[in-house]
Order: C-alpha cells, then structure tokens, then sequence
C-alpha cells in the first residue's frame, strides 16, 4: 500500500444519538436530578433552563395516567409509542427531548476533542451570540473549557437534531493532534 497522507486541515469530528425514551425514563426514577446534574455544567445549570422546571419539586413514580382510566406502567415490558408518551406527559417528555439533545453534543464533543480528556462539565452547550432574526433560539455551539493556563476557551462547531424518539449531534472541532508530521503507518 503506499503511504497514508495525512489529513490537511486540522478537524475532528464526533457524532452521538441518544434515545429519549431512555433519558426519559431516567428523570422519571428518583436519580433523574443526579443525571441531569452529571451531565449539565454548573454554567448550564445556574441558566435555569424552563424546560428543566418539570424535575422540580414533582413526585416521581412509575405510572401516569390515562385520560380517565386506569394507571399506565412505565417500564422495560412496556411497548409504549414516543408519540403516546409526549401526549400524556408532555412537559416531561420536553425535558427528556432536551437532556437528550445535550447528551448526545456532548458526547459528540467529548469525541471530536480525543486529544483531550474531557468531562461533561467541560463542555458547556451555548446558543450563538448573533443579533440578527431568527427561528427558534438560534444554532448551538459548545464551549470546551480552557486547561489550567490557557487564556481562552474553545468553541467547537454544534449541530443537534431531534426526530421520533431519538436525538442526535454531530461536532467539528479544531484538532490539532490530527496533522502528524511524517506519515501514517499501522
């Protein structure tokens, strides 16, 4: 084979999914505070993020109810549509769908920075500072957290899609461990 040459520009990128069905029966159970404070950073958290106020001061369980009837059971045997369960709990189920979306940048952020030994906590999801119109709250972008010494922090390009039951993100990150001098050879 000839030698391998490498790749020009100095990028990494990392992906993740998450399902939110899992994330969501995860805030349901009496650990759902704990997870949402491993994952979010201390900046992230201070924000308040309204989506995050249902996990407030509300009794958990394992059931909710159906329009008039009987209680459901959330559990494993349960074969329970994303779109059935967005219905009946809807504002829970908004807090999963963002925890999801949050996850899974940042897993994909923790990915596409291998040259680092990153945290959850080190990586801090921002929407974009611009002052032009738009729809929604504007495209994210993580903020990687400067190591002792460094002046500055970094940004890393954030793009997070939601769709049935899953979330997913894709990052592109300044790497610069990805040019080597010399070439490549396994």
């Amino acid at each position: 084979m000839k030698p391998l040459r490498p790749f020009p520009f100095p990028l990494n990128i990392g992906t993740d999914i998450c399902r939110i069905s899992r994330i969501y029966g995860i805030l349901r159970s009496p650990r759902g505070m704990r997870f949402v404070n491993r994952i979010f950073s201390p900046e992230e958290q201070a924000r308040k993020d309204p989506r995050l106020r249902c996990l407030e001061n509300r009794p958990l369980d394992n059931t909710f109810l159906h329009e008039g009837s009987k209680p459901f059971e959330m559990n494993a045997g349960t074969a329970s549509s994303s779109e059935e369960i967005a219905r009946r709990d809807p504002e829970r189920w908004a807090a999963a769908t963002f925890v999801a979306g949050r996850f899974a940048a940042k897993e994909a952020a923790i990915k596409a920075h291998s040259h680092r030994r990153l945290t959850f906590h080190d990586v801090v999801i921002e929407r974009r500072g611009r002052n032009e119109e738009r729809l929604g709250s504007g495209p994210p972008v993580a903020r990687i957290k400067g190591d002792d010494g460094e002046e500055e922090d970094a940004s890393a390009m954030i793009s997070i899609s939601h769709d049935g039951d899953y979330a997913t993100a894709i990052c592109m990150a300044h790497d610069p461990s990805v040019v080597l001098k010399g070439d490549l050879r396994s």
